[in-house]
């Protein structure tokens, strides 16, 4: 046999041999978990209602949890767990242990975990300490973007795209304006509302509550512009200067009744 061939042989061995073993210390492990029902849990502190649970192996028939050397209870029914408020014990380090035992008479012990209980108090400036400078960003974020919006919205004009013209709508897609009745896109800067956004229509100016529509029905939109202008349903033909003029002058008369 050459070495080429040994070195196969080895690592085929290698490989079925690995993952048995590895299974087999997995099979005979009693793994504890410390899970939260309601209460507080950070940096190793925990306060409220928990629950102590094992992933037990085949031939585990009961399972007794341990704080410190006080018996919480013990459970002869997988998955084995039980419930623990911490209020029930001192504020302080505590030790939380299982031990399964087995059919033939053996026990497992799992690996214990530390905790520190504290008390409702100190959970609630803890919990303080982490949830308000997050609240406080998010805030000052959403303060800044709604500032951005608002005055990107104070910024825009109304900019009338020619009649029919083929448009892109972008990512946020595009809405038919229900003032007008013209398709525009939809803009970064308009509000959420849920079921649309409140968004400002670039041909007329007016804001609408509007969802995004389907690019065929936008398209249809975009060819019904120079027909309804055809039949004289379009956009109104925009004053001269002197018509503007002589309607400030009209509008600036009075008359005594």
């Amino acid at each position: 046999m050459n070495t080429r061939r040994l070195v196969r042989l080895l690592l085929a061995v290698f490989v079925l041999v690995v993952p048995l073993a590895a299974s087999a210390q997995t099979d005979s492990t009693l793994e504890l978990y410390v899970r939260r029902n309601v209460g507080y849990s950070g940096a190793g502190e925990i306060q409220g209602s928990f629950r102590l649970e094992t992933n037990a192996p085949p031939g585990v028939v009961s399972v007794t949890f341990y704080i410190d050397d006080t018996v919480v209870g013990t459970d002869a029914e997988a998955p084995f767990r039980v419930d623990f408020d911490t209020d029930n014990y001192a504020v302080g380090p505590h030790t939380l242990r299982a031990e399964g035992a087995l059919a033939d008479g053996g026990t497992l012990s799992a690996a214990p975990r530390q905790f520190s209980f504290v008390s409702a108090a100190d959970s609630w400036r803890a919990a303080q300490d982490i949830f308000v400078p997050i609240f406080s960003v998010a805030l000052v974020l959403i303060v800044l973007f709604g500032g951005l919006a608002v005055f990107q919205a104070m910024r825009s004009k109304a900019n009338p795209t020619p009649l029919g013209a083929l448009r892109k709508y972008g990512l946020l897609g595009g809405a038919i304006c229900p003032k007008c009745g013209r398709p525009f896109s939809r803009h970064w800067w308009g509000l959420n509302a849920g079921l649309g956004k409140f968004d400002r229509c670039d041909h007329c100016g007016k804001w609408s509550l509007v969802r995004a529509l389907p690019l065929a029905q936008l398209r249809a939109a975009e060819a019904a512009e120079l027909k309804n202008a055809g039949e004289g349903a379009g956009a109104v033909p925009e004053p001269s200067k002197e018509e503007r003029l002589r309607k400030q002058l009209d509008d600036s008369r009075y008359s005594d009744n």
